[in-house]
């Protein structure tokens, strides 16, 4: 029973039936530590558990996958060359190698020529004379030109005569033009077009123009730290200085300051033309309309093309309470409903329109403020007159003997049980 019962509980605890209390225990796995460096995928791949099966896909390699490829070696070989940019013939000797069969020097495409113009003695005699200038030194700049490619500080540098670089540079472009436009009154049509468009042809040197630009450089390149900061500083005061013009000037054309300021310097100029300028600005304050009233139409951008009577206002008072008075108004002075589209007559309308509503406007505010103004005047009435009443009914200070102070407290007395037994 025992044994059965000792089975039974093996059992249950999910103990096979051959363990024993005493047996050894299991060994310890051999692990390797992942070295220092090594990402934790690669040292997966490198190490993988034998217990853990990595999923592969089986796949078959080609024959040739894990031959050694035999590639040619390619050597290099010390080889002599001449450069087409050079005309002495001059060969060098470069290394270059085994598979190039170029002959020609492959920096050579990098070199770029100035093409000058040549001349004959007889057109030099013709259009090229000057009378500071003789024909050697002429051909000299010319061959200094061909050989430094328009490189002018070496040519000034190499030229025999003692010249200014802005005179070299004014003969050379000078004899251009001039050697260009000879050719060009003798030419055939089959080469005056190519003669035209030279960009030689029609270019004029200005040396004074060069000489002030030079000198300006200088006295740029020669300031010092505290010239250059005040400069700056002037020129930030500058642009402070254009963008306030260019405020006021937008403001004293009307265009710049939209809406109810272009409407208040409009209306500034005919009150003042009227002769009633002062109080102007705060008779017409507050009106709601007045924003952008009188301001010509706008331009129609999505439209290229559009009919003129769009441009004719149909401008309204803001509140509708108004709208009955506005049209009124508009019969009685007559206005018409329909207008032929002239420009003159787009312009008188809308101008009219704009005034009848800031008429309207003006008549209704005017209104209430002389409503307001009588109100005011009889509660000040209202008020005057209540003193005055309160005044003769109280009696005359010192005229009640000294005995009837005690009388006059009474009455006091009753009147206000009077009044709070009223309320």
């Amino acid at each position: 029973l025992d044994r059965v019962a000792m089975a039974d509980m093996r059992e249950i605890l999910g103990l096979t039936r051959q363990a024993t209390p005493g047996a050894a225990a299991p060994k310890p796995k051999m692990t390797i530590k992942k070295p220092e460096g090594m990402s934790r995928e690669v040292f997966a791949l490198l190490h993988a558990d034998p217990s853990s099966s990595i999923p592969l896909v089986p796949t078959q390699s080609p024959r040739d996958a894990f031959k050694e490829k035999h590639s040619r070696i390619i050597g290099w070989e010390w080889k002599a060359f001449t450069n087409p940019a050079r005309n002495d013939g001059l060969q060098l000797h470069h290394w270059v190698k085994n598979n190039d069969k170029s002959i020609s020097y492959s920096f050579a495409r990098l070199n770029k020529t100035v093409k000058v113009l040549t001349y004959s003695d007889a057109e030099y005699e013709q259009y090229l004379t000057h009378p500071n200038w003789t024909k050697q030194d002429s051909d000299t700049l010319f061959e200094l030109c061909r050989r430094f490619d328009l490189r002018w500080p070496l040519i000034h540098d190499r030229f025999p005569r003692e010249v200014s670089m802005e005179q070299l540079k004014e003969r050379f472009y000078d004899m251009c033009r001039m050697l260009l436009t000879g050719r060009l009154s003798c030419a055939d049509p089959a080469t005056v077009a190519e003669l035209n468009e030279h960009p030689l042809s029609r270019f004029r040197f200005d040396a004074r123009h060069e000489r002030e630009r030079k000198a300006e450089f200088e006295r740029l390149y020669s300031r010092s730290a505290k010239e250059v900061e005040t400069e700056l500083r002037q020129l930030e005061q500058a642009k402070l200085l254009e963008s306030k013009l260019k405020a006021q000037r937008k403001v004293s054309q009307g265009r710049g300051g939209s809406g109810k300021a272009a409407s208040l310097a409009v209306l500034r100029s005919a009150l003042s033309a009227s002769g009633m300028e002062s109080g102007g600005e705060l008779a017409v304050a507050g009106l709601p309309s007045l924003a952008g009233l009188l301001e010509p139409p706008k331009r129609h951008r999505n439209a290229g093309v559009w009919l003129r009577s769009k441009d004719l206002s149909n401008k309204r008072p803001s509140t509708e309470k108004q709208h009955a008075q506005f049209d009124q108004r508009l019969r009685e002075l007559n206005f018409p409903q329909r207008v032929v589209a002239t420009e003159a007559n787009v312009q008188l309308y809308n101008h009219c329109r704009a005034n009848a509503v800031l008429l309207v406007e003006l008549e209704s505010k005017l209104k209430r403020l002389e409503n307001e103004r009588n109100h005011l005047l009889t509660r000040k009435q209202q008020a005057s007159s209540g003193g005055a009443a309160a005044s003769s009914a109280m009696p005359p200070p010192n005229t009640a003997p000294a005995h009837g102070g005690k009388r006059a407290r009474t009455e006091g007395q009753h009147v206000g049980l009077g009044k709070r037994a009223h309320h």
